[in-house]
């Protein structure tokens, strides 16, 4: 219950911090990735995009290739990720087709979009905290 409320509590926090056009930050997109990792049973993230792999790690967020939960960089490999079973999760409406979940500034405000159908197919699951803050394609 408390990590409910933390998690929560942490994600408005990011949500009036964030950035006010364009794509969000590495470190708003790490913020909001501690959150999706740590309440999830891989507690780690593949990750290749260097600004983002130094955000996740100042957040303390363990980045191994290995992780089934994987931040996609490109079609092809977002496309390779989720056909390996993992949790894509992607910076651009654009991977919607591919990614379970993506992260979009909308009105000066983040906004996590969640594909349940590519959900199902992904080998992880998301807590309910996250479930609820998403809003579902």
């Amino acid at each position: 219950m408390k990590l409910k409320s933390l998690t929560l509590s942490l994600l408005v926090a990011l949500a009036a911090g964030a950035a006010q056009a364009g794509e969000l930050s590495p470190e708003v997109q790490a913020k909001f990735l501690k959150v999706i990792v740590s309440s999830s049973s891989a507690g780690k993230i593949a990750c290749t995009d260097p600004a983002l792999k130094a955000a996740l790690e100042a957040q303390g967020v363990t980045v191994d290739g290995s992780s089934m939960i994987a931040w996609c960089t490109n079609p092809m490999e977002a496309k390779m990720l989720k056909g390996a079973g993992r949790l894509v999760i992607a910076g651009n409406r654009s991977f919607m087709a591919t990614a379970c979940i993506v992260m979009e500034e909308d009105g000066g405000r983040p906004k996590l979009l969640l594909n349940t159908a590519n959900l199902r197919s992904a080998r992880i699951q998301l807590s309910d905290t996250i479930m609820k803050i998403c809003e579902k394609i």
